[in-house]
């Protein structure tokens, strides 16, 4: 069955609930408190039956100024509204506000009915009508359907329910996927022998009875954090039914167990494992409405509300002093509580005293830098952020100071893997490490631009040396890239060895291609080594009597990693180096034996002293080709 929500909007006493239940047969006032003073103070809800195979679920929100912030805990999700204005009243300040909230969310269609006709005669009601069109034109409600209606009597009551169901067959722009559930919270109560429930305007995914889900946010997590708090769905309602399966677009009720009442509250949102964001900032689109007779200031404290949640925050406008009304700038808003969200949720604003409505936006970024007001670069990314394609904004965070990993990218887009990839494809030249980093090209470019000068200007002072020393490059890097993560920078270095940029030399790395270059003098001394180490075979030389042969140690350890690296001589251990032949003689001898052998039968079989089949042996031994017991050797890798 298709899934619809619609919302009612519309000034105090102008009809909502009597509409709502003139349609559905469900009063939407549940409070005593509302039964007394006749006014909707919290959402009611309802849905209305029908023939036609929708489940058509209706937010009944106040209309009283002082309630504006529990109409704003509902409205949110709607997907069509259903703006009530009154025959004996016509438009009125809640009228105004509404609309400038539903506009600034986003809701881009409806129904508009003119309630109360029965108290009017039909000259008032034309020109009522009239009015009605004036006011909205050139809105999302210009030419919808203005359908005059009486609850009291019933008229057009049937003409009004048949034009909902008409404007229901509509594509749904609502996503389904399990990974993607959420759903904010609007209230949370117990139940006699069920424990913990919340409802919601299920707007994204699909749940099911026995899942787990996550409460977010929660305070001890950091910037985008995963870890809020676990429960497992126990049961399911919608519209009043029990069910095994709940999905996007559906009034939902759903029974928690594992968490007390006392740990959730309006505010919070029900989601999959890493499904939202939480943070403390974010990058918005912001404007004033047109109607508002007040101006957003930079470092004014502001109401922020998204989904069903409520925070302070303080708004800095990013290239201007202030925001008048009709108005529209970026900013980043800077929270004073933690909030759950996704890139391209809407929001509204309200004066922080007295609290007034005056605007709301659409968030950017979720994970945002701080940034520096009236700065070029800050201003060109937030409009790639809001108007460029998502492999566009793939590459502008990957091309942030700060890294970025693939999932946590993804989470903040709201992508599932398979989107993500697709997307990652298209961001053409974007670098992916091993750890799930991406880099945007020119990232990716000036790092190895460091890198390779680092390892040249080594090079050139050390023009004997195989390479950098490791360590000491993974250090200046650290320093020069401001990389704490040492994943990160293992990952990053893996890369560009594997890419060809540079070399991987033991403990040493080179650019790639780098010889080292010998003098006339020095290529006869490496001659001379080389020839040394041949003749002595088994008679192995000590390393001390070789670095003998000139003053410079330098020169003598290059010619000796030079000689390792082109595989003529191997290194046993620090004090002595073999000839490769008369190593692959000596481990042939090894091998030779058929079970446990001593040291001294080694050196008898191999023809050489003790002295020298007692050094071999333990670099077998650490090389894996025998196993010693404490007495003998026993040959493990033939």
């Amino acid at each position: 069955m298709k899934n619809i929500i619609i919302g009612t909007a519309g000034h105090v006493d102008h009809g909502k609930t009597r509409l709502i239940k003139a349609l559905s047969g469900i009063d939407t006032d549940r409070l005593e408190e509302e039964k007394k003073r006749g006014i909707t103070i919290e959402l009611g809800f309802a849905h209305i039956p029908n023939d036609a195979g929708y489940n058509i679920g209706v937010i009944d929100v106040p209309g009283h100024e002082k309630f504006i912030k529990n109409m704003l805990a509902g409205i949110g999700g709607i997907d069509f509204v259903l703006f009530v204005v009154a025959a004996d009243e016509g438009i009125m300040p809640q009228t105004k506000e509404h609309f400038e909230i539903l506009k600034a969310l986003g809701i881009d269609d409806g129904i508009i009915a003119v309630t109360k006709t029965d108290m009017v005669d039909e000259e008032w009601l034309e020109m009522l009508l009239e009015e009605v069109n004036d006011y909205f034109k050139g809105s999302f409600l210009e030419g919808k359907p203005v359908i005059a209606v009486s609850s009291a009597t019933g008229e057009n009551i049937e003409l009004l329910k048949e034009e909902i169901i008409r404007k229901c067959d509509r594509e749904s722009k609502r996503r389904e996927e399990k990974e993607l559930f959420r759903l904010p919270v609007d209230r949370v109560f117990t139940m006699s022998g069920f424990g913990t429930v919340v409802t919601g305007t299920l707007v994204d995914g699909t749940v099911r009875v026995g899942d787990e889900v996550v409460i977010y946010p929660h305070q001890g997590e950091g910037p985008g954090g995963t870890d809020g708090r676990r429960a497992k769905i126990r049961g399911i309602q919608t519209y009043g039914k029990s069910t095994d399966t709940a999905i996007a677009g559906q009034r939902t009720a759903i029974n928690l167990s594992g968490i007390d009442k006392e740990e959730i509250e309006r505010g919070d949102v029900l989601a999959a494992k890493d499904a939202v964001t939480v943070t403390n900032m974010i990058d918005v689109r912001l404007n004033v409405f047109s109607s508002s007779d007040r101006i957003i200031l930079n470092n004014s404290r502001v109401h922020l509300y998204t989904g069903s949640d409520e925070v302070i925050t303080k708004v800095i406008l990013l290239d201007r002093d202030a925001l008048a009304a009709d108005e529209e700038c970026y900013a980043q808003l800077r929270l004073e509580e933690p909030i759950a969200v996704r890139r391209g949720d809407r929001f509204i604003v309200r004066f922080y005293s007295p609290i007034i409505t005056i605007g709301g936006g659409i968030i950017l970024d979720t994970l945002p830098l701080k940034h520096k007001r009236n700065r070029e670069e800050v201003l060109a990314g937030m409009e790639i952020l809001d108007r460029g394609d998502i492999s566009d904004i793939i590459l502008a965070k990957a091309g942030e100071r700060r890294p970025v990993k693939k999932d946590e990218l993804a989470r903040e887009l709201g992508l599932l893997h398979g989107e993500m990839e697709s997307a990652l494809d298209n961001a053409q030249g974007i670098v992916c490490l091993g750890d799930g980093t991406l880099l945007a090209p020119e990232k990716y470019d000036r790092f190895t631009a460091e890198l390779e000068n680092l390892i040249n200007e080594y090079h050139r002072s050390n023009p004997l040396a195989d390479g950098m020393p490791r360590q000491e490059l993974l250090s200046r890097l650290r320093d020069i890239w401001h990389i704490d993560d040492e994943k990160l920078l293992q990952s990053l270095m893996k890369y560009l060895i594997g890419t060809g940029v540079i070399e991987d030399r033991g403990k040493a790395i080179a650019l790639s291609g780098f010889k080292i270059e010998y003098s006339d003098e020095q290529k006869a001394l490496k001659e001379r080594i080389s020839k040394q180490y041949a003749e002595a075979g088994l008679e192995m030389i000590k390393t001390d009597d070789i670095f003998a042969l000139d003053r410079d140690r330098g020169i003598i350890a290059a010619i000796l990693g030079d000689l390792t690296s082109e595989g003529a001589i191997l290194k046993v251990n620090p004090s002595y180096y073999i000839a490769a032949d008369a190593w692959d003689k000596a481990v042939e001898t090894a091998k030779s034996f058929d079970g446990a052998f001593t040291l001294a039968d080694y050196r008898d079989r191999l023809g050489t002293s003790r002295k020298y089949a007692a050094e071999l042996l333990p670099a077998f031994d650490k090389a894996g080709i025998t196993v010693f017991d404490g007495a003998s050797r026993t040959v493990v890798r033939k």
